[in-house]
């Protein structure tokens, strides 16, 4: 008995000492859980409505932990974002509608300014101690070109505000539901212990518009621009060190903004294309003016070399009789198990010549080790565009991104862009761009635009030094707050002149600044119809105005009869489908795949009653 009663006593000690040995941090961990789950249930009033729940944790590009927390009931979800010391940076609730009660936007019960309050009051609700940081930034002013209010809701930009000086860094977004006032979505990006110098001793905005002046470099770049008619190529002045700025205080060259790269997106040719029909697809096989869906869907794969689990799923002609261009857009799948993905590559259908094509299985590989070094793939990028386009390679440039670090550097990811250059000078938008995974060496992305249009040579250009005035005259630099870029992580805030009109450009023959924005604001700025001042329904159609976008010209014509296609692109906005005037061709797919329209009804010029 007493032997027994030892060996009580001694598993009771050993049972105590194994327990005071298990670490506390897990225990701790999910006690601040959970208070977060009742403090975020407490201050959304989340009930029983909502009777799943969700959690999971996912890393930032700072480093930081963040806890994604949801819930969702029928026909409605929230979801929460917390960090680690247990701020809500993030919060989006939804309602979505079903095929059976599709939701209509109507206009909103609520005006802008009670939005704004709303917004503030939810702010005030999470962060009650930086209302007196923050100012509302006009979203004109922001994007510096004309934007709408949607029939969804109001959105609010806030910046972080130090001593009256701006510190974009730090920001706050909210959505509002303009027909309810409830705050829809909320973003945060805020930190703590940043030091911000005074104002005291700093130089003039001329002394600064100086130092800048001597110190920016510009580049001789082929650009576009829009005419009346048509777009045109122009040589134009860049500034070359779009980062650079004015140490308000010592006049010291920093580098604390971006630093602009070059770009590769889609063409304006392979826009506004009509579906062909298998008819006029099989003539224009038939008259070897294309090449077959097989030998699209055959370069695809081989190409970018893809194996067994992908195989191509569907192909779909488009195409603009008028200009004469044809391009396939072809569907490729990737299926693992029980799991698949999809994605749409384009390819010149009259040269079989590669567009755009993005991997739809392989990203996912930041976590496993590099087993290709990016001179390697370089290479490959490099094999990749002679087997594409192989006249093409001879009249490109490789150019190291430097940028691509702070984008790619930790996906595992090698970034490649190659321009075109005509006479010597680099063409805009106009090259290849090819992201290759350093795990398996397989290309995840590839970009390609070429355009026909004819370059000017180089001759009787404007000096640089002159160009530099041009740009500079009568524009003011900002005063900023900004972070030095070689001390991001130390939070190395310093007090600067930016240039904000840093990415205009001056026409290096016609010596004037060639500003897009002007054009696309007047593109879509709300017209003042002449012939809508006698009509009934003038307070309407100028209040339609704020939310959709109506007709070009300056004429409503209120008593003419709308055709189909006029019709289509006003409800269109209503079910929130971006709309550009020229594609016309897109929203009628959209409706024809959500049965509002027939393919046999289709009829652009058709009155509607």
């Amino acid at each position: 008995m007493e032997k027994l009663k030892f060996k009580s006593v001694m598993f009771a000690m050993v049972l105590a000492l194994l327990i005071s040995c298990i670490p506390l941090n897990g225990f701790a961990e999910e006690d601040s859980l959970s208070k977060n789950i009742q403090k975020v249930k407490t201050l959304f009033k989340i009930g029983e409505e909502y009777e799943h729940f969700n959690k999971h944790q996912y890393d930032v590009f700072n480093g930081k932990n963040i806890t994604n927390l949801s819930w969702s009931g029928q026909n409605r979800h929230i979801s929460v974002d917390v960090d680690e010391e247990g701020n809500i940076i993030g919060y989006w609730k939804s309602e979505y509608s079903t095929d059976k009660n599709p939701r209509i936007y109507k206009f909103p019960k609520i005006t802008k300014e009670q939005g704004e309050k709303a917004a503030k009051d939810f702010i005030k609700k999470l962060y009650p101690d930086i209302l007196d940081k923050i100012k509302s930034r006009d979203e004109d002013e922001l994007y510096s070109t004309y934007r709408k209010d949607n029939l969804r809701e109001y959105g609010y930009s806030f910046m972080r505000i130090e001593n009256d000086i701006l510190f974009n860094e730090n920001n706050v977004y909210i959505g509002v539901d303009n027909q309810t006032g409830e705050v829809t979505s909320f973003s945060i990006n805020w930190e703590n212990d940043l030091v911000f110098t005074d104002l005291k001793g700093i130089i003039s905005k001329e002394e600064a518009k100086k130092v800048y002046k001597n110190n920016i470099d510009l580049e001789l770049l082929y650009k576009i621009k829009e005419t009346d008619k048509d777009i045109k190529p122009y040589l134009g002045y860049n500034i070359l060190d779009t980062d650079k700025t004015v140490d308000a205080k010592t006049k010291d060259i920093l580098s604390t903004s971006y630093k602009s790269m070059y770009s590769i997106y889609g063409p304006i040719s392979y826009q506004s294309m009509e579906n062909m029909s298998i008819e006029e697809e099989s003539k224009l096989i038939d008259s070897k003016k294309i090449i077959s869906r097989k030998e699209a869907g055959e370069k695809i794969l081989d190409t970018f070399k893809l194996g067994e689990e992908y195989e191509v799923n569907s192909h779909k002609l488009k195409g603009n009789k008028e200009k004469d261009i044809y391009i396939w857009e072809v569907m490729v799948m990737k299926q693992v198990g029980n799991h698949g993905s999809g994605t749409s590559a384009t390819i010149n259908a009259k040269t079989g010549e590669i567009i755009d094509f993005s991997d739809p299985g392989s990203w996912g590989t930041d976590e496993e080790k590099a087993k290709y070094s990016k001179e390697e793939l370089l290479e490959k990028a490099k094999e990749i565009i002679k087997n594409n386009s192989p006249e093409k390679y001879n009249e490109v440039e490789y150019i190291e991104d430097e940028n691509e670090d702070l984008i790619y550097g930790e996906n595992n990811i090698s970034n490649f862009l190659f321009i075109r250059k005509v006479n010597g000078v680099k063409v805009e938008n106009n090259g290849f761009r090819i992201a290759l995974s350093n795990v398996t060496g397989s290309v995840l992305s590839y970009n390609y635009n070429w355009s026909d249009l004819e370059f000017e040579s180089p001759n009787n250009l404007i000096e640089k030094d002159k160009a530099k005035e041009i740009l500079l005259e009568d524009r003011e630099l900002d005063l900023e707050y900004q972070i030095e870029n070689k001390d991001k992580e130390k939070k190395n805030i310093k007090l600067v002149y930016d240039f904000r009109d840093k990415y205009l450009a001056v026409d290096a023959k016609e010596a004037g600044v060639i500003d897009n924005r002007k054009e696309l604001g007047e593109k879509l700025a709300i017209k003042k119809y002449k012939d809508i001042e006698n009509s009934f329904a003038k307070n309407q159609i100028q209040k339609l105005q704020n939310y959709i976008y109506l007709f070009q010209e300056d004429e409503f014509k209120p008593k003419q009869e709308i055709t189909q296609k006029e019709f289509f692109q006003l409800l269109a906005q209503t079910k929130d489908i971006y709309y550009i005037y020229e594609d016309q061709n897109r929203i009628y797919e959209r409706f024809i795949h959500e049965g509002i329209l027939k393919e046999e009804e289709k009829n652009m010029e058709a009155k509607v009653n």
